[in-house]
């Protein structure tokens, strides 16, 4: 995320996204996708979810837009984003 390559930052985001997929997984939430997955998250269980939706939701923006232009805050409030889940969970 540190680079000044918007590619770099999308793959950053893309590769984000297939962390929080595992972490869900693994707390045993089933579905074909992330989304279907946090559909399924019960709200006590979970603080950080709205803000993995929030962060899921620009993936899905680079994952199907193919024009679509992230900026540089933007990536980083993803990026943020992810993290936050990530540290409610000790996954990093």
């Amino acid at each position: 995320i540190e680079s000044t390559n918007q590619n770099d930052w999308k793959q950053a985001i893309l590769e984000a996204d297939m962390m929080l997929d595992e972490i869900l997984t693994t707390m045993g939430y089933r579905g074909e996708s992330v989304g279907e997955k946090l559909k399924r998250v019960v709200s006590g269980d979970f603080k950080s979810v709205q803000d993995a939706w929030e962060a899921h939701k620009v993936r899905n923006q680079i994952a199907h837009e193919a024009q679509f232009n992230l900026t540089h805050f933007d990536a980083l409030s993803a990026v943020n984003r992810y993290k936050k889940v990530f540290e409610e969970f000790y996954y990093i």
